[in-house]
């Protein structure tokens, strides 16, 4: 019994002794808890922030050195055009007639180009088409290059003819302005078109003023050696905003498929935008690798460079000659395919199979023939047709080159003078009408014309026997101009003089005066009217 008390005993004293030990514990753990709050806070307190962390692994990488100093060889390339068809003449004349239309039945003679090369970019980089009697404003992007000379694109400054397929009307007044990081800041400057050239559409201007040479220009690089995947950057004016600046990478090369046969290409994801047209793509060493041209509507993250390689090939032909005349070789190229290979006797598909050849053309003489598949020009390797025809292109007429071939199988080589491309006899389509009412020597009017022949009397849609001259061009604020004169109008008459010929209407008009008022005779499509212009 003794013993069982005091065990009892002994269990009470322990749990007295732990109850009162409890508050003491607490309290202990509740100063080591508040000491490890106050270590950390101090801890916290003495530790970097994230900026002073970003500080301490270095500077984050950024494009502003590089834009500064690219900046001020980007311009603004406004242009204006101005009304062809003043009101006053629309008020007695009628305009229900049909314009002069595209001949469907126009053939080529190298086959190397079935229409405008840059008529799907026009849709979406270029001016819509407007009546001529509405005065139009383009709005692009340029870059200078020295001496006053600023690169941009063909369409910037030039608007498609709609009396003319596949011709180009000069915008009237074409003003350059420099970025306000420039020498001197935003100057405004009057330029002038000094080359052109659509099918590439590349055009060349030069600007006169104080201290234009003193202005930046570009670094013109090396777009052979650009790859897939090199960052680039954009700098223009999209949508009117001055000094964008966009980058992204090169996303592909060599795209053929959406411009004409003298150009391959550079695909960016850069942003590009309409009024982007005609600026630079630089690399990142600030050297320009191509001329922003064009998107495809409604990708934002797809837009198309000019090589600067194909603008560095055609510069000194725009420079000293105003236009590019290329060369003609007269063969029609193809690419081969797969399943040509073992026939053809090849060990790749590189090289243009040529599919026929132009009579008596330089080729045919040089004694190429179809079924020949050329593998290099003047040692060049040739990878395939499109190339061929832009290696072709860039050799002025007059020279000769040398075509490695191969024929059923063996290698061969052929020499060939290259003769005019037959479709750039006309200033490489360019109408001759400068926009600045220059007018036809001896032409009082101001009119433009051909003979009338069989082709040119359909596109006009007057009956194939009628006798006169059409016209191709009028120059603006001319007497014709004036008069309500539209390219397509025959002229059948003159002061009741017959016109059978254009030597007939120069003779006719030559005998004019100024403050004449001579009386024309001309059929409409098939109506006939008479005009009566004023010679001032």
């Amino acid at each position: 019994m003794h013993r069982r008390f005091t065990v009892l005993a002994a269990l009470l004293t322990g749990a007295l002794a732990a109850v009162a030990a409890l508050p003491l514990v607490s309290a202990c753990e509740h100063r080591a808890a508040e000491s490890s709050i106050f270590a950390a806070d101090a801890q916290a307190a003495n530790a970097p922030s994230t900026a002073e962390t970003v500080r301490q692994a270095g500077p984050m990488p950024s494009l502003a050195p590089l834009i500064k100093q690219l900046r001020p060889v980007v311009v603004n390339v406004n242009s204006r055009f101005k009304p062809r068809q003043p009101k006053v003449a629309q008020r007695g004349l009628p305009r229900s007639r049909p314009r002069i239309a595209p001949d469907e039945n126009d053939d080529n003679s190298d086959g190397s180009e079935q229409e405008d090369p840059m008529e799907r970019f026009f849709r979406y980089f270029g001016q819509p088409q407007q009546p001529d009697n509405q005065e139009r404003h383009g709005l692009g992007s340029g870059f200078l290059i020295g001496d006053g000379l600023v690169l941009t694109n063909n369409h910037v400054v030039e608007i498609q003819d709609e009396q003319r397929p596949g011709k180009y009307r000069p915008m009237d007044e074409i003003k350059v302005i420099t970025d306000e990081s420039a020498p001197g800041g935003a100057r405004e400057f009057s330029a002038k078109v000094i080359g052109n050239d659509p099918k590439s559409d590349v055009a060349l201007l030069k600007i006169e003023g104080k201290d234009v040479n003193n202005l930046k220009y570009a670094t013109l690089g090396d777009s052979d050696s650009v790859e897939v995947g090199d960052y680039v950057v954009a700098i223009g004016e999209p949508f009117g905003l001055q000094a964008t600046v966009t980058s992204g990478i090169i996303s592909a090369k060599e795209r053929t498929q959406f411009g004409g046969p003298y150009s391959d290409y550079l695909q960016t994801d850069a942003s590009i935008n309409p009024g982007n047209s005609g600026g630079p793509l630089f690399n990142m060493k600030g050297e320009v690798v191509g001329i922003n041209a064009a998107i495809i509507s409604g990708a934002n993250t797809i837009g198309f460079a000019i090589p600067i390689a194909v603008v560095k090939q055609i510069l000194p032909q725009l420079k000293e000659k105003g236009r590019v005349i290329r060369g003609f070789l007269g063969v029609q190229p193809q690419a081969i395919t797969a399943d040509m290979v073992e026939q053809l006797g090849l060990k790749s598909t590189r090289g243009a199979l040529i599919a026929d050849v132009v009579k008596d053309s330089p080729a045919a003489q040089a004694g190429v023939k179809p079924g020949d598949v050329v593998v290099a020009l003047n040692g060049k390797p040739v990878a395939d047709n499109n190339q061929l025809t832009r290696d072709v292109g860039v050799v002025p007429p007059g020279q000769t080159v040398k075509l490695d071939v191969v024929r059923d199988g063996k290698e061969r080589s052929f020499q060939a003078k290259l003769a005019p491309r037959p479709d750039e006899t006309d200033q490489g389509g360019r109408s001759t009408s400068q926009g600045s009412g220059e007018k036809e020597q001896g032409d009082l009017l101001g009119l433009q014309v051909e003979d009338l022949t069989p082709q040119l009397a359909r596109r006009a849609q007057v009956d194939p026997g009628t006798k006169g001259v059409v016209v191709t061009d009028v120059a603006p604020d001319s007497p014709g101009s004036e008069a309500g004169f539209e390219p397509g109008d025959v002229i059948v008459e003159v002061h009741k003089q017959p016109i059978n010929s254009v030597a007939d209407y120069r003779k006719a008009v030559k005998s004019l005066k100024k403050g004449d008022s001579p009386l024309l005779r001309v059929k409409r499509g098939q109506g006939t009217v008479y005009v009566s212009a004023h010679i001032k």
